[in-house]
């Protein structure tokens, strides 16, 4: 039997042995988020990216719960861990669906780039509604408690966890791919590393993603004091850029001034796979005797690593989870507990609760109110139903409802009551 086989190994020596059985060039080609297949292993091709923030997201019918910052607003270290779990579970039942299919195209794998651990620091910043909040703790709290729901604690990983955007990496948007984000070593310290932190140490995070922005002038996906950090936490994953993100370091950042200059610079800080393109330049990189074969050796050792934890070369006990749990009745109940138990009532003067056998006409008014767009957020599934505000309301009361979109979100247009 190959060494790589043997289960009674840890799955860091059977990726070692794996990868010694490749040249440089298949080990090259493993770093790529689009890796092809190792038929001598009997692994098929693999898409690393993946997407799970709220719900499994960009593959179909999937539980859609409530987006990140609803999710945090219920306060709630339990419910976050059965929210995960459900996203695992989910994952795995598409996985496994898809893999008999022959199908292991993007975002039908098992490394769920989730959960969004950035701290909200800006209320300006557009993709806050993607995290827990403003606070470091509660962001610490409800990661740990996601990431151990999505993996589960049996002897493979249900799904993988990806703790990003390593770091420093809250707004502004529009510059976030030239961004330098000058950070004292306090405020890293107490704002913006805690979850990270917490993430590694305590719930074992398959993964950290690479931000797009510099931090003190580092690209984040080489950045030599954050990977620094990684080692001191006892951090044993694989580590990925952000998508594209390594190529900034020539075009944005001017840190480097060609491809395999950036390709070099990433994977010899410890980038392990590259969401992007830029590591097709890694044989060139070592043509120019800018990286070493060990250097490629060793990432892909910690990509096969992760895809031996997931089972993907064993039979593991997820092997057997069904298409059926996909948005089942179970599902769909916890994802409606956690919309009631999002909900914020920031002030009521004694209106609240309408009594419905006492009015006779509701106005509905709000450009909102009849969107199903508004229900999802983004980096999200596609629910089997869904119900709008106006739906909910029209539906539970038996009066008259009246219905105004008001002022529209971006165009200059008000709509009154009819």
């Amino acid at each position: 039997m190959e060494k790589f086989k043997d289960e009674s190994l840890s799955a860091y020596e059977r990726a070692e042995a794996l990868a010694d059985t490749l040249t440089v060039e298949e080990q090259a080609a493993q770093l790529k988020y689009d890796a092809p297949a190792l038929e001598k292993a009997g692994l098929p091709s693999y898409n690393w990216w993946n997407e799970g923030l709220h719900g499994v997201a960009r593959a179909g019918t999937a539980t859609v719960f409530p987006q990140a910052i609803g999710l945090a607003a219920a306060f709630d270290e339990e419910l976050m861990h059965d929210v995960g779990e459900v996203i695992g579970v989910e994952a795995r039942a598409k996985y496994n669906s898809a893999l008999a299919h022959g199908d292991t195209d993007i975002y039908k794998g098992l490394t769920l780039w989730a959960p969004n651990i950035n701290i909200f620091r800006d209320p300006r910043w557009g993709r806050g509604h993607e995290t827990y909040g403003e606070d470091p703790y509660l962001t610490s709290r409800l990661g740990v408690s996601f990431v151990k729901g999505m993996q589960g604690e049996g002897k493979h990983l249900r799904a993988a966890a990806c703790a990003k955007h390593f770091a420093v990496h809250s707004g502004p948007e529009s510059l976030r791919h030239s961004f330098d984000a000058k950070v004292s070593a306090k405020d890293l310290e107490e704002t913006y590393l805690p979850a990270f932190k917490a993430l590694v140490k305590e719930a074992k995070v398959e993964s950290v993603m690479g931000a797009y922005n510099r931090v003190n002038g580092e690209p984040a996906c080489a950045s030599k004091m954050l990977m620094a950090k990684l080692r001191e936490w006892g951090f044993e994953g694989y580590f990925v850029s952000d998508c594209w993100a390594i190529s900034d370091f020539h075009t944005h950042h001017g840190v480097t001034d060609t491809a395999p200059q950036s390709a070099a610079m990433a994977i010899k800080a410890g980038c392990d796979i590259n969401c992007g393109n830029t590591y097709i330049h890694l044989l060139a990189a070592l043509e120019e005797g800018l990286i070493t074969k060990e250097d490629i050796r060793t990432a892909c050792i910690h990509a096969l690593r992760t895809r031996i934890r997931l089972g993907q070369l064993d039979k593991s006990e997820y092997d057997d989870i069904s298409f059926d749990v996909i948005a089942c009745d179970k599902h769909k109940a916890l994802s409606a507990e956690c919309a009631e138990k999002s909900m914020v009532l920031l002030k009521n003067d004694g209106i609240l609760p309408l009594d419905k056998n006492k009015i006779g006409s509701i106005a509905v008014i709000g450009p909102n109110a009849d969107s199903r767009a508004a229900l999802l957020g983004n980096y999200n599934g596609t629910p089997d139903r869904s119900v709008t505000f106006l739906e909910g309301i029209e539906d539970y009361f038996d009066g008259r409802v009246y219905y105004a979109e008001g002022c529209h979100l971006y165009k200059d247009r008000v709509q009154g009551l009819a």
